[in-house]
């Protein structure tokens, strides 16, 4: 199905998009005398695709939990020993914020 997004609104969505069948028996027989154009498209793949590919999977074969980092941090909260550093934690937003919203 062909869609004419050419006076689409953002935020309105038109009933009856498309073309008419006037219009598609037009395209139809265009397309008949360019069919020998479509032949020639083709898909090339770069190396970045498969280097992406595996990149991906090493991510999901990872564990989502560094147990190195989590242990000494479990065992603080154990024993009741973990503090918030308030400050560090304010200051973390803050950079956050300001490098999302770029000041």
């Amino acid at each position: 199905m062909v869609m004419d997004i050419r006076n689409l609104v953002p935020g309105h969505v038109k009933s009856g998009l498309g073309k008419t069948n006037r219009t598609k028996s037009r395209d139809i027989a265009d397309n008949s005398s360019s069919s020998s154009d479509e032949s020639d498209d083709s898909v090339s793949l770069t190396g970045q695709t498969s280097h992406l590919a595996s990149i991906i999977q090493q991510m999901k074969s990872s564990p989502v939990v560094d147990p190195d980092r989590v242990s000494p941090v479990k065992e603080k909260v154990d024993k009741g020993d973990y503090e918030i550093e308030y400050e560090r934690v304010a200051n973390k937003m803050l950079d956050f914020e300001s490098s999302y919203y770029d000041y």
